[in-house]
């Protein structure tokens, strides 16, 4: 066989070439086809993998059930690859950021460790808004560009609260809630409170008013006896006063001295009457006017607490008392009840009657003086004749 080969003309090396050559191919070959089969395998893979997912869906569609994903970390990113969606784990558990279209991270949810927590930013990377859990309840808050507060809704351990400030951060409007009772409070970017109200768990309510100053100047306050509005100077004393002074009583009204002595009072009294004083002080009055719904009108002239001057009028007509410095009638002058017409009483220091002058019953003019202890007297009569 060699031999044929060799006279052939094929020389041994010539065939030890030939095979290594087709050995060379051969391996080639042989890495080839196990690449084929290497890309065969991956598209077969590739293939089967969205062929598996959507038998996966429609078997979820079928049962109803999601499949569960987990993970320590999600992001969803843009055309431009750039993240705008990141679920991740934060310092007290899990946390949720949302980037805008100018990259910014302008929302941040997740958990502080309170409880839940909310943030949001604008474009520029500024906190305009929280939401969060505090030891002792929640808490919303608004802010400006620069950072300040604006308004803020909180929750702790003695009830709500809500506040509103300006863009400097100062604070204008409050209230707030506390055991039963609630306040509110309005104040100037200075600081001042200028208005502030309230109510007390089953008790009477108030609203002050102040001046520009921060003095308050008006008050208005209900309680078991009914309202009242009280006005100050900007001194802060008080200056008058409209309301009720008693629960069966109607109105009342108060005017008062700069150093605060109650000097006008006009009320209406509990038997349907009304009164007016005028005086230095509640204690002192020196003019008073009064009338009841069954007392005729009177007016006095007073000193001291004591009346001097008394005009009144009486269901017989006009009377007019004028006493001495101890306050005793020395002087009464009025229609007479006995006698058609009018009568003067001349009284000594203990009020007992000296002189009488008035119209007897025959219509006649009569004057009858008594002696001291008024006991005895001389009548002095008009003459009268038959006609």
């Amino acid at each position: 066989m060699i031999e044929q080969h060799a006279a052939s003309g094929t020389s041994g090396d010539d065939l030890i070439r030939s095979i290594s050559t087709r050995l060379g191919t051969l391996e080639r070959e042989i890495a080839a086809s196990h690449a084929r089969e290497r890309r065969w395998k991956r598209v077969a893979l590739a293939t089967a993998l969205p062929l598996v997912a959507l038998a996966s869906v429609a078997a979820t569609q079928a049962s109803g059930i999601s499949d569960v994903v987990r993970a320590r970390r999600f992001e969803v990113v843009d055309s431009s690859n750039r993240v705008v969606f990141l679920a991740a784990v934060g310092e007290h558990g899990g946390q949720v950021d949302v980037w805008g279209p100018a990259g910014a991270n302008v929302v941040r949810m997740g958990a502080n460790a309170q409880g839940g927590d909310l943030a949001m930013w604008n474009s520029r990377g500024q906190l305009v808004t929280g939401m969060y859990a505090t030891e002792a309840g929640g808490r919303v808050e608004t802010n400006t560009t620069d950072g300040s507060m604006t308004a803020m809704l909180a929750t702790n351990e003695r009830g709500p609260a809500f506040a509103l400030a300006d863009a400097q951060g100062r604070p204008l409007f409050a209230a707030a809630a506390a055991e039963g009772s609630v306040g509110v409070s309005v104040r100037s970017p200075e600081g001042r409170e200028l208005v502030a109200m309230g109510a007390a768990s089953g008790k009477a309510g108030v609203m002050r008013v102040a001046d520009s100053a921060g003095v308050p100047v008006v008050e208005l306050t209900s309680g078991d006896d009914g309202g009242t509005v009280t006005c100050a100077t900007r001194a802060g004393t008080r200056a008058a006063s409209l309301g009720v002074m008693a629960p069966d009583a109607g109105g009342a009204m108060v005017l008062y001295a700069p150093g605060g002595n109650e000097t006008v009072s006009a009320q209406a009294r509990t038997d349907a009457g009304a009164q007016i004083t005028l005086g230095r002080s509640a204690d002192e009055p020196m003019m008073v006017m009064q009338t009841g719904a069954g007392d005729a009108p009177l007016f006095s002239l007073m000193s001291g607490g004591l009346r001097l001057v008394g005009l009144g009028a009486t269901t017989n007509g006009g009377l007019l008392n004028l006493g001495n410095a101890s306050g005793t009638p020395v002087v009464v002058v009025g229609a007479a009840a006995d006698a058609d017409g009018g009568a003067l009483s001349l009284r000594g220091g203990q009020g007992q009657q000296l002189v009488r002058a008035g119209i007897d019953k025959v219509g006649a003019g009569e004057v009858a003086v008594y002696d001291g202890p008024g006991l005895r007297k001389k009548v002095l009569g008009a003459v009268t004749t038959a006609p």
